[in-house]
């Protein structure tokens, strides 16, 4: 069985932990920092430029496709890999506030740039874990990685929080802002409503403004967003709470187990029963 944590040392090795991983065991959260060079890489459907002082922090659901990345392996380029459960991540967030804002901000946005304080921080924590993954295991291995895994989700959490202030800015397009919100409401509502037609009046705009709007900005219309972000709050009700799976198709609105059954199979791959037999 993979472990908790991987340090892939080149983006094929990243790329092939994080796109078998998605059906086999629940999917890896990948964080990359670049430290120098610049490299291109697709996700999905969409191309991004990855330069020095971006990282990259990409939840399962995605596809890593074709990088250079590795080409210049040896030369100027300088990035670093990271790879964490989806289990251990959301483990490990459990008692964040408004940390869901920012895994769904995350997934919708994968890119960041970071400041040069924020790049030396996440580097040192990437060094510390790094180090710490190749000693020998001993008395309290495993709750010394927890506690250096659960700072480094919230320090990254600290600036998305802070990636996502900078859309109140009064210079920030009106379309961010109102992609913003909408990210707050997903996580806010913790997946229990499907109707965009629910976000679009919340938000006093018609559905396909609101579509047109997050897929202008992340590539995913708002339905998509929406159950995704559905799939991801029954994933985590499945894996860390007790609540049986009839509960749980009332919980998140489903006429009955038969449709709650053939949503789950669909989004996430396999049935309510298999993935809580993962437990």
């Amino acid at each position: 069985m993979t472990p908790d944590i991987v340090i892939p040392q080149s983006m094929e090795e990243a790329r092939r932990l994080y796109n078998t991983a998605n059906a086999e065991e629940g999917g890896f959260v990948l964080i990359s920092i670049c430290d120098s060079g610049s490299f291109n890489l697709r996700i999905s459907r969409k191309k991004y430029r990855i330069s020095t002082g971006d990282i990259l922090i990409l939840p399962p659901g995605a596809t890593l496709g074709e990088s250079d990345a590795d080409a210049a392996k040896g030369g100027r380029q300088d990035i670093k890999y990271l790879a964490v459960k989806y289990k251990a991540f959301l483990q490990s967030i459990r008692s964040g506030r408004n940390v869901w804002t920012i895994l769904i901000y995350a997934r919708s946005t994968p890119v960041f740039h970071l400041s040069d304080a924020d790049r030396e921080l996440t580097s040192n924590y990437y060094r510390v874990i790094e180090g710490k993954l190749r000693t020998q295991r001993g008395y309290y291995y495993d709750e010394i990685i927890r506690a250096l895994l659960q700072c480094v989700i919230f320090e990254l959490c600290v600036i998305l929080n802070r990636e996502l202030g900078m859309l109140e800015d009064s210079n920030v397009r009106s379309k961010d802002v109102l992609f913003k919100k909408f990210m707050e409401m997903l996580a806010e509502g913790g997946g229990r409503e499907r109707a965009l037609k629910h976000y679009a009046d919340a938000l006093f705009v018609t559905p396909k403004y609101l579509s047109a709007v997050t897929s202008d900005v992340c590539g995913l219309s708002a339905h998509e967003l929406i159950l995704n972000n559905v799939a991801s709050h029954i994933r985590q009700e499945l894996e860390f709470s007790s609540k049986g799976i009839k509960e749980l198709a009332v919980q998140f609105g489903f006429p009955n187990m038969s449709s709650f059954g053939k949503f789950v199979k669909m989004r996430l791959g396999k049935s309510p029963r298999a993935i809580r037999k993962e437990k």
